[in-house]
């Protein structure tokens, strides 16, 4: 909807804006694991429809069946038929569902909709014991928020570690023992194989580790396993996907005219690499969504491209990713040097201080910044200078050269900016190797 948004306003009175959509309301996903802690509700996170309709769009609660691109008609389901001159499809996504017996039982839920975290939020007050199926981003923000609520948790991941594409192994060791440490049980190179109705309203979760399997009992089950994108709309419509979405170019169009599409339903340009890539992030989606309102209203400008960036906080720790992590980066460059600093969130002299650890990895023959991670606290500062360092292409050069704050309870110590500290760090490595080519 941003990019009609958009595409109104450079262009007001112009369009005339339909939406159709058959969820029942705006909510922000986000939100869910904080609105297990206490810290929002679901009321809150749901963003009224005069966010929208205010800019004159009609929006049908009805959902888009088929796509005659020939006619340029979308069908709805409920036998309505609406004409287009610009399509945009931003379908999204929907929880993923891994082939376990029994995953439809009452007690086990997916994290996606308003109704999903009034579920879970409902379970959770009389829980003692939970498992959570998947250790993504979701899984993990919601296995923290099931133990702030004095749940206790068991992750069950099919993976042997955190996922790669999350973070390289040291960050993920660092993530896996910050949850051991606050008592979550983490089962990884585990698989659920079947989830059964107990003797009581509890659950029965049968879990295979190598040859062992075990049966734990849980109060709710929470399946984070991933999303897959919303494409059933646009069969026979000869629109180009790949397995993870529609495929998009620089200006989001897809390879069927006047067609756009945005969101998590599609495969964006990578910043990075220029491949399409899946980009499930709400800022990415937002972004391309207003680029999408440039290309209707008449503006030719492109999307940069998606650097991956995200950022996630449970259990008080923080962690942040954007671009390529080290292992990815190693598979596509022949040269790669990576940069570490060892730093803090705040001044090292006041009490509030809390360790912050960067890490930044540079590539290719010009050794440009692909790829950044950060744990402990104040990671979103310099995360999102590096998205920003990653998107314009920049090299350790240039990064050498960035000028940053200072301040007492804002940052750390003026030479310990963790940007800065990472690519001399990095530039140490690399003259470390010049020496002993010499």
């Amino acid at each position: 909807m941003f990019s009609l948004i958009v595409a109104s306003q450079l262009k007001k009175g112009k369009f005339k804006t339909t939406v159709l959509s058959d969820e029942a309301d705006i909510y922000c996903r986000c939100s869910t694991p904080y609105i297990l802690t206490g810290e929002t509700t679901v009321k809150d996170s749901v963003q009224p429809e005069s966010m929208f309709t205010d800019y004159g769009f009609e929006i049908v609660h009805e959902r888009a069946q088929s796509i005659d691109v020939a006619k340029k008609q979308v069908k709805t389901a409920a036998g309505n038929f609406f004409n287009y001159d610009y399509l945009v499809i931003a379908t999204g996504a929907r929880p993923l569902k891994p082939k376990i017996i029994g995953i439809n039982l009452p007690g086990v839920y997916t994290v996606r909709s308003s109704a999903d975290a009034a579920r879970i939020v409902a379970a959770a007050k009389k829980a003692k014991n939970a498992v959570v199926i998947g250790a993504g981003v979701i899984g993990m923000e919601m296995a923290g928020a099931l133990k702030n609520n004095n749940v206790a948790v068991q992750v069950v991941e099919f993976a042997k570690g955190i996922s790669a594409h999350i973070a390289d192994q040291e960050f993920g060791d660092m993530i896996v023992k910050n949850f051991q440490a606050h008592g979550i049980e983490m089962s990884f190179a585990s698989e659920v194989l079947e989830i059964r109705n107990g003797k009581t309203k509890r659950k029965q979760v049968v879990i295979k580790c190598g040859e062992t399997e075990t049966i734990v009992d849980a109060d709710l089950v929470v399946v984070a396993a991933g999303v897959q994108p919303n494409l059933e709309v646009i069969a026979g419509t000869g629109i180009k996907t790949d397995r993870y979405g529609i495929k998009v170019d620089a200006k989001m169009r897809t390879n069927i005219k006047d067609v756009y599409a945005c969101g998590d339903c599609c495969t964006p340009i990578s910043a990075i690499t220029g491949e399409n890539k899946p980009s499930s992030l709400a800022s990415s989606a937002i972004q391309q969504a207003k680029v999408v309102g440039y290309q209707l209203a008449g503006y030719p400008i492109s999307y940069a491209g998606s650097t991956g960036a995200f950022a996630f906080k449970t259990l008080d720790k923080e962690y942040a990713g954007v671009g390529l992590t080290e292992e990815s980066a190693r598979k596509k460059y022949k040269i790669v040097v990576t940069g570490r600093a060892q730093t803090t969130d705040v001044y090292r002299d006041l009490k509030s201080v809390r360790p912050l650890e960067v890490k930044l990895i540079f590539a290719g023959p010009l050794l440009r910044l692909v790829g950044y991670e950060a744990f402990g606290s104040g990671v979103i500062a310099s995360a999102e200078v590096a998205s920003l360092a990653i998107g314009l292409k920049l090299n350790i050069l240039k990064l050498l050269k960035f000028n940053y704050i200072a301040h007492p309870s804002l940052t750390p110590w003026p030479f310990m900016n963790p940007i800065v500290m990472a690519t001399e760090d990095a530039m140490g490595n690399i003259m470390k190797k010049f020496k002993a080519f010499f």
